[in-house]
């Protein structure tokens, strides 16, 4: 923890600034680009599109920090003169304009937010044999060199990473006890939190690490110098625990063998792919205690033989699962990396030198693989996932190809919307319903949008309608209040979110992910969002009862007993029925509607219903489902709202 912490020392702290503004001079300016971005993010009252743009520069700069120093140390091992290895300083940045303008501004997107982990994963793991790149590929490097320069880089990532989370937590408690003990309340705690997280993370921490980082007098030499908690974690912690992680797995493969046709659960092929990686990393770490160690000597020499009964269990796994659902981004993930386990182990098994090299640069390899179009783990199974709902789609007979048409048409396909959920197979229908759901993880719906272009029309002429209303009713509501009008008169429409446009194409097509006797029997009603039950107009009226789908009886007072499934609502006075209101015309009514837009949701207005004494106000309301054309024995009516009595 001494050695962690003698960067804060002053002295020490001007000698790392020196060699790291000598040897890095691009990351001093984006660390404190990156750091400045992310203040402006918590202090700036920005705008969503304002917030992606400086996300998008954020991970542009991560990106080009750490390819920046996997340039300069590959250049400088090189002995390359300090010219060449700034001028070289061009590529990361070249490349991080260029992944500025590759990632797409939706930083929320899945298929962005998997494209900024494998670029960086495959950046970072290079990071870890950088100098040694011409040795690896001339098979030529020393094993002894190389573990101590990967032994170091490891260092540094584990003490950074100690550093900033010891930083992070004590602040927070200096925080907490300050203000909680002179009860400061004209400061914003959780911006001052914001701010140290990014002090520690993205300055501190960078800085620490920067000045740490091997120079080129170590990468051709094996001074090893042992970190006493590093090699305590390998020797009493990761290597125990693979051994127990080995029990489990192996314990769960007998449980499969026995029983053959059970089939084995999704997780475990992320538990092998993840332990297998884990036991790799942990291989290379053991290597400098395997002659001081049969522990470790018995788990290294056994190790390769073992992973591969798991990596047959694995295939197995894959099998099924591809067979049944073809392939998505996990199931991509676990081919890629159960084929890398494979040959990786087969190689440690086969040859008599055993490079340790070869685990990093193969997985940096893999991960660029998948990481390029169009065999891209975000291209090519969504491009699979996108034929697969095509197909189904043709299938149930709601995509049509017109190509051969007679008449000319700007596309040449149309969708035909099922009448009712009840004219397709359930199986058929969920699959449909969730490939749907599935790409429009991927792109922000565009495929979908596309697929779907008239009822994506529709959703988006009742979302702008829906927002102009809201706007109408609030104005009027705020008449009186210049600030709110202004804040009103200010809002912009956002387009459908993701989910809004899967739920309302999957409704309009008559299809959906989960089928339950309930869901499909019955229909509910709901206010909208932006129109309230209140206030309420009492003229004429001189009674208000609240009701609900339960109720109490009450001796000399009103109360209610609502029965949606005979339409109607009696009110009572004791045990007396004094009055029933009639809701069949109205209910007649609402099922029409359904019909004509099945996510409709209605205004106070349209949830009312006035007859000569009463005005029954509902704001949730549950009812028979016209499409269901079955009996039900689990149907389920409910109804809230009030009644006006004259």
């Amino acid at each position: 923890m001494k050695n962690i912490f003698s960067i804060l020392k002053a002295e020490n702290l001007k000698n790392n600034l020196k060699t790291i503004v000598s040897r890095f001079p691009v990351w001093i300016i984006l660390i404190l680009l990156t750091s400045g971005l992310f203040f402006t993010m918590v202090h700036g009252n920005l705008t969503n599109i304002v917030e992606d743009e400086i996300g998008r520069i954020i991970f542009s700069s991560i990106i080009t920090f750490f390819l920046s120093i996997w340039i300069y140390i590959s250049s400088e091992s090189c002995n390359y003169s300090s010219i060449k290895r700034n001028i070289l300083q061009i590529i990361p940045i070249i490349f991080g304009i260029l992944f500025y303008f590759w990632f797409d501004q939706n930083i929320d997107n899945f298929e962005n937010v998997i494209f900024f982990i494998l670029t960086l994963v495959w950046i970072i793991s290079f990071l870890f044999f950088a100098p040694y790149v011409k040795a690896v590929t001339k098979n030529n490097d020393k094993q002894s060199v190389f573990y101590t320069y990967f032994y170091n880089i490891s260092v540094v990532f584990l003490t950074s990473f100690i550093l900033w989370i010891v930083l992070f937590i004590l602040w927070q408690i200096g925080i907490a006890a300050t203000f909680e003990l002179f009860d400061i309340s004209w400061w914003n705690h959780g911006e001052l939190t914001w701010d140290w997280a990014i002090i520690s993370l993205a300055i501190m921490t960078p800085l620490f690490a920067l000045g740490k980082i091997p120079n080129k007098k170590s990468f051709n030499e094996n001074h090893f110098n042992e970190n006493i908690f590093f090699s305590f974690l390998i020797k009493y912690i990761a290597i125990p625990f693979i051994y127990v992680y080995f029990i489990i797995l192996y314990a769960y493969t007998v449980k499969v063998l026995s029983n053959f046709w059970d089939w084995p659960k999704g997780e475990v092929s992320w538990m092998v792919i993840w332990f297998s990686i884990f036991w790799y990393i942990t291989y290379i770490f053991s290597y400098i205690f395997e002659e001081k160690n049969k522990f470790i000597k018995t788990f290294r020499k056994a190790f390769p033989y073992v992973v591969i009964p798991q990596v047959f269990m694995l295939a197995y796994a894959i099998y099924l699962r591809v067979a049944q659902y073809d392939i998505t981004i996990n199931r991509y993930f676990v081919i890629i990396f159960w084929l890398w386990l494979l040959l990786i182990s087969i190689y440690f098994i086969l040859s008599s030198k055993k490079r340790l090299s070869v685990i990093i640069s193969s997985l940096t390899l893999f991960t660029i693989i998948i990481s390029i179009w169009p065999w891209s783990v975000y291209n090519l199974p969504e491009k699979r996932q996108y034929n697969i709902l095509v197909s189904n789609l043709e299938k149930a007979g709601i995509y049509k190809d017109i190509s051969h048409a007679k008449l000319p048409t700007i596309k040449d396909w149309e969708i035909v919307p099922l009448k009712s959920y009840s004219d397709i197979d359930k199986d058929l229908s969920k699959q449909i319903a969730s490939g749907i759901d599935y790409i429009c993880d991927f792109d922000s719906c565009n495929k979908i949008i596309t697929l779907f272009p008239d009822q994506y029309k529709k959703l988006e002429e009742k979302n702008r309608k829906d927002f102009e209303n809201r706007k109408k009713d609030d104005l009027k509501v705020y008449s009186d209040n210049e600030a709110m009008i202004k804040n009103i008169e200010s809002r912009i429409y956002n387009k459908p979110s993701n989910w809004e446009i899967t739920d309302y194409i999957t409704s309009e097509i008559k299809v959906q992910t989960y089928y339950s006797d309930y869901e499909i029997s019955n229909i509910n009603f709901r206010l909208a969002r932006w129109n309230n039950v209140f206030p309420l107009d009492i003229n004429w009226y001189n009674k208000i009862l609240n009701f609900s789908d339960y109720y109490e009886e009450w001796e000399d007072t009103l109360y209610t007993k609502v029965d949606i499934k005979n339409k109607k609502i009696e009110i009572f006075k004791g045990e007396k029925i004094i009055d029933t209101i009639n809701l069949e015309p109205f209910i007649k009514w609402l099922t029409e509607i359904y019909k004509k837009d099945s996510n409709v949701l209605l205004t106070k207005e349209q949830l009312s219903y006035t007859n000569k004494n009463y005005k029954v106000i509902f704001y949730n309301l549950n009812i028979d489902n016209p499409d269901y054309d079955w009996e039900s024995q689990n149907s389920y009516y409910y109804a809230d709202g009030y009644i006006l009595i004259k």
